[in-house]
């Protein structure tokens, strides 16, 4: 039982780990062992430990399958990233498994995002699961966990039917029903299988068969209401289970094997395909005293559905005309009556008369064509062997009695073409007897690996090609295209711009044949056609946000207000004329224009092309330069001691300029923090102590230098790091007597005192004070900044190496006039209108 609350926020977390990126376009197992990672995810962490058998128990499938499909692709996608667990000795004990999805949203630290769930959430959801299609274990000293309505539903679609459950559950209301999808409804599905589709995010084919699946298990209940003209009206979908759980409804059947037939023969495995109601078995005990859990790998399940993903069940663009037309299943579950179900909304129409009428029955005893008879028992257990009939004319006779024509298991399948209207030739089988021409089913052409989103608009182009080679070249040009596509418009938008490129391209088709299907996606389906010189526009649309290119408008803008401007002066100096004489005149000048404008275009190009080349040459004859006057450096010898290539300073001489340079630093900063810099006297007498002080200072430290014996580069370094302490220090002594002058503290106490003034802006008189001190500091930085280099250029004055600032004055009118005088850019250039006139003459 769960509150509302608690459901939607569930339901909430669920579809939002579904619809990530990265689980675009796979299996439903793989969603689903998404959402039992977020399960049994930890509170604080989006790592577990978790052994991909156990993984396959709960999804349904064996460890093989875990192994080489599931845990593949999912690493493949970016949803999770698994390290090994071993033992002391080395041997794989286990998986950690780490969900990405999970791990992103709680990094974002983002309350509000609907994969943040607490502890408790966390719990909820994982018993959930567990009520569903948990397998079931009973360990010794624990307690036993039964197995879930779901937990011996194992083989192809049992993923499915768990996620398909699981979504319905969470929808569910208390009294069990679940909220149905609006809108209408293709005749002959019912509005449950749409809802079961949208969860799913599939056909409403597709949900009508996990509808009548789960159905069978009696795990839903599909209610159909009635008008009162007899036809079938709103129905209801309902869920037993959570109906139950809130004592408003009967509880459901303990589901424990898979249903068998009314005729099931112990020795032969019979499937249903035809949704006859199955009665649960008492074969399979999961749970009880001295019960020992077994691997769901020894138990072989007897049924084996077709997953919803199956090809051809999921197509919604073409639904089955018949049972076998397209390669699908025959319908799990025949209407009641000769009325069908009547979507919600949908106004009263009269039926009419089919328009195939199809002989023949498909109903088989309770599987599909490569069933065993009741009361075999000699079969072998390899798929490859042959049946156990000699004479394969018998059974191809007895199977298109039935309405089944075709091989069976262990023949060599026959391609069989069907058209509209129309039916495949009699064939010879192996030069052996005749049948009758039947569709066999072939499995499509796989999409490549990690491009199933962009080439999804042209599968069918795509399962036409027949060489790998050829589908190998075509992969290998959408994955270069899709990386143009990438530095265009962003790793995130390339699959989606090229993915609708191609759909636009197909849907030019206007249903013609694609006769060269390779020809067709190389030379069509992926070229970019820009209309215009905009890099993001492809047939006048941009392939970021797929609206209208504004450079596309642009042209047509300029080229519609050439054409009124023509008709405007055509029809003004023309006026009176005949309107085939104004036609033929406009369509002259406009020629003319057009005519003109191309050759402006052919000539702007040209320029363009002798600019280009012109600024080649120089920017290679400036690189010659470059190049020669480099190594002409690079050969200079030392400015100071001569050595030779020493690019014009050797090491030690750069290290001795750098001591002489951090000691001058060093007696300004004094001179400036003692003299009176107005006085050019004093700061002389000032600079010569000072200097005389600091090198006495250096030659001591020096001289304990060569008492050591060292070398002179170690010397001058330890030498350049001791003139640089020292004019550090005497910086941050000349800065801390600025701070305590009466200047900065007067400008720092006018910031305080401003900033008070607006205390009204802050919540409390505490926060404004704080801000009146950091604006007060600010203030004082600023102000020992500026005296700083006040104090710096009185200095450069006093010592001669800078003139006093003259004042400013300028005169305007001597300013104006000499500027007046000077040359223009646009004078130096030559009329365009003569090459122009030339290339018109010329065309």
């Amino acid at each position: 039982m769960l509150n509302r609350a608690m459901q939607a926020r569930l339901y909430a977390a669920v579809r939002c780990l579904l619809a990530d990126k990265s689980l675009e376009g796979l299996p439903d197992s793989v969603r689903l062992a998404a959402v039992v990672l977020l399960a049994k995810a930890p509170a604080r962490s989006a790592v577990l430990r978790l052994r991909a058998r156990e993984m396959g128990r709960w999804l349904g499938f064996s460890e093989s399958y875990v192994d080489h499909k599931v845990l593949p692709a999912m690493r493949e996608a970016g949803v999770v990233e698994t390290d090994a667990l071993t033992d002391e000795s080395g041997r794989v004990t286990g998986l950690e498994w780490k969900l990405l999805p999970l791990l992103a949203a709680r990094e974002s630290g983002d309350p509000i995002h609907p994969l943040a769930l607490a502890r408790k959430d966390l719990a909820t959801l994982l018993r959930f699961c567990e009520a569903l299609f948990a397998p079931g274990w009973a360990p010794v000293d624990g307690p036993v966990t039964p197995p879930g309505l779901l937990a011996a539903r194992r083989g192809r679609g049992a993923a499915t039917d768990r996620l398909a459950l699981l979504l319905l559950a969470l929808q569910t209301r208390p009294d069990g029903r679940v909220r149905l999808v609006g809108g209408s409804v293709k005749d002959g599905r019912g509005r449950a299988d749409a809802t079961a589709a949208k969860a799913l995010g599939c056909s409403v084919s597709g949900g009508s068969k996990v509808v009548n699946r789960l159905e069978r298990w009696q795990l839903v209940e599909v209610v159909r209401g009635t008008t009162e003209a007899g036809q079938f009206g709103k129905g209801r979908l309902m869920v037993p289970a959570i109906a139950s759980a809130y004592g408003r409804g009967r509880a459901p059947l303990a589901v424990v094997e898979e249903p068998e037939g009314p005729e099931a023969c112990p020795s032969c495995a019979q499937g249903s395909v035809h949704g006859e109601d199955g009665v649960p078995g008492e074969g399979l005990v999961l749970s009880g005293e001295g019960w020992e859990q077994k691997s769901f790998d020894d138990v072989e399940a007897v049924v084996f559905q077709r997953p919803v993903a199956a090809p051809g069940d999921l197509d919604s663009e073409r639904e089955a005309e018949g049972p076998v037309a397209d390669g699908g299943e025959a319908h799990a579950k025949e209407p009641e009556s000769d009325v069908v179900e009547r979507p919600a909304g949908a106004c009263l129409h009269a039926d009419h008369a089919s328009v195939v009428s199809l002989s023949g029955s498909l109903s088989l005893s309770g599987g599909f064509s490569g069933e065993a008879d009741p009361g075999c028992g000699g079969l072998p257990e390899r798929a490859s062997a042959r049946e156990d009939e000699s004479d394969h004319t018998d059974a191809n006779t007895a199977v298109a009695e039935r309405g089944l024509s075709g091989p069976l298991r262990g023949e060599q399948q026959q391609e069989a073409a069907v058209e509209s209207g129309q039916s495949a030739e009699p064939r010879s089988l192996k030069g052996s007897a005749e049948w009758t021409g039947a569709v066999v089913f072939v499995r499509p052409t796989p999409l490549p690996a990690g491009l199933e989103s962009v080439l999804a608009p042209v599968r069918s182009v795509w399962e036409r090609i027949g060489r790998s080679a050829a589908r190998r070249h075509v992969a290998a040009a959408v994955r270069v295209q899709l990386c143009v596509l990438r530095g265009i418009v962003g790793p995130q938008e390339a699959s989606q711009a090229l993915a609708e490129r191609l759909e636009r391209r197909l849907d030019q088709q206007m249903g013609r044949l694609i006769t060269d299907p390779v020809g067709w996606i190389l030379g069509r389906g992926l070229v970019q056609r820009a209309w215009c010189w905009s890099q993001l526009c492809d047939e006048g649309r941009r392939m970021d946000t797929g609206a209208n290119c504004p450079s596309c408008r642009v042209l047509i803008g300029d080229r519609r207000g050439l054409r009124a401007r023509i008709a405007t002066e055509t029809a003004r100096e023309l006026a009176g004329a005949a309107p085939k004489v104004l036609q033929a005149e406009m369509e002259k000048r406009l020629n003319a224009a057009v005519t003109y404008e191309a050759a402006a275009q052919a000539v702007r190009r040209k320029r363009a092309l002798a600019e280009q080349q012109v600024r080649a040459k120089v920017v290679e004859q400036r690189c010659a330069e470059y190049a020669a006057a480099e190594q002409e450096r690079l050969a200079q010898p030392c400015a100071d001691c001569g050595i030779p290539d020493a690019i014009g300073r050797c090491l030690l001489c750069t290290e001795r300029r750098a001591v002489e340079r951090a000691l001058a630093e060093a007696v300004d900063f004094a001179v400036m923090a003692r003299a009176d810099l107005a006085d050019a006297a004093a700061v002389a007498e000032a600079t010569h102590r000072c200097t005389a002080d600091t090198r006495a200072l250096l030659e001591q430290h020096l001289d304990r230098l060569r008492a050591e014996d060292l070398e002179e580069g170690r010397r001058l370094l330890a030498a350049r790091e001791t003139a640089e302490t020292l004019r550090d220090r005497r910086r941050e002594s000349l800065y801390g007597r600025l701070m305590r002058s009466a200047e900065a503290e007067a400008e720092a106490d006018k910031a305080y005192d401003a900033k008070l003034c607006a205390q009204h802006r802050y919540p409390n008189r505490a926060m404004a004070e704080a801000a009146a001190e950091r604006a007060a500091d600010e203030a004082l930085l600023r102000a020992v900044e500026f005296l700083f280099a006040d104090r710096a250029r009185q200095l450069r004055i006093a010592r001669g190496d800078q003139l006093a600032r003259p004042p400013a004055a300028t005169d305007w009118a001597s300013r104006c006039a000499e500027l007046a005088g000077q040359e223009l850019p646009e004078d130096r250039t030559v009329p365009t209108g003569t090459p122009v006139l030339e290339a018109v003459s010329a065309a």
